[in-house]
């Protein structure tokens, strides 16, 4: 019985189509245009459907590079300029400090490091073409943070603290007492040979002394952040905080043609009364 049916289905669909084709034949010309067009119009419009959004997804992609290529440039521009104004902001402080003392002092850059054992040693762009000699004191707007050990032409080796190499005289600046800053194991800085009896706080501010003619008097060290009185030994035990980290140093000033009797420098003093005020 299905079969039959699903023949007489199949009759059926042959019969109307042939009637329709008969019907397509005979009809005038505009109307077999029309059916044609239709037929077409079905048949291929969703290819062309498929092909507009292939095409329009295209398009969007390839603005979606363009775009992305732009905000990665401006973001690297953007990058370069925040750059530039530290840069900036550095080189001005450099030069305000460069003008408000009176030694004579050159800027250099630091362009490399020695880091066999202590992060203690710069290489600076600056030599004996500027007039830097052997054991010229180097300091930043903060204070001192070393001295240098050799020179060339163009440049020198600037050995900083925490080098265990570096000794100096120095001062608390509230009490004045003396003792030597260096470094025992190139991580801390310790004032040494201060005796227990002597007047010693936290926070105190420790500067150079000026013995020795080496350094200027009053250029800041750093701060005591630890006091001890180690039981077998006559001294205290004085840990000193520098005033600075040393890993980002970018530009500093080496002191030439220091004369002892120099003044301290007054950029140096005015901060020191500011922050005892």
């Amino acid at each position: 019985m299905v079969k039959k049916t699903e023949g007489s289905t199949g009759v059926w669909a042959w019969v109307i189509s042939l009637f329709l084709a008969g019907l397509i034949y005979i009809a005038p010309k505009t109307t077999k245009s029309w059916v044609s067009a239709t037929v077409r119009y079905s048949l291929y419009s969703p290819f062309v459907w498929v092909d507009k959004q292939y095409n329009l997804l295209q398009d969007n992609f390839s603005r979606y590079i363009k775009v992305y290529r732009e905000m990665g440039r401006s973001k690297i521009e953007l990058e370069m300029l925040k750059e530039i104004r530290e840069e900036n902001k550095r080189l001005r402080a450099l030069l305000e400090f460069s003008e408000s003392n009176e030694f004579s002092m050159v800027v250099g850059e630091v362009i490399g490091n020695a880091r066999n054992r202590f992060p203690s040693e710069l290489t600076i762009s600056r030599g004996t073409d500027y007039n830097i000699e052997k054991d010229d004191p180097v300091v930043i707007s903060e204070g001192l943070i070393g001295r240098i050990v050799n020179v060339g032409p163009n440049t020198s080796i600037a050995q900083i603290f925490p080098n265990p190499a570096l000794r100096i005289s120095a001062v608390d600046q509230r009490s004045r007492v003396k003792g030597i800053v260096s470094s025992r194991n190139g991580r801390e800085l310790f004032l040494e040979q201060v005796s227990k009896e002597e007047d010693i706080a936290v926070g105190d501010r420790i500067v150079t002394s000026g013995l020795g003619g080496v350094y200027p008097k009053g250029l800041p060290i750093g701060r005591v952040v630890q006091i001890t009185d180690p039981p077998q030994s006559m001294f205290k035990e004085i840990i000193i905080s520098p005033l600075v980290s040393t890993d980002k140093l970018e530009e500093l000033f080496v002191i030439i043609d220091f004369n002892p009797d120099t003044l301290v420098i007054d950029s140096l003093e005015n901060t020191t009364k500011k922050e005892e005020l």
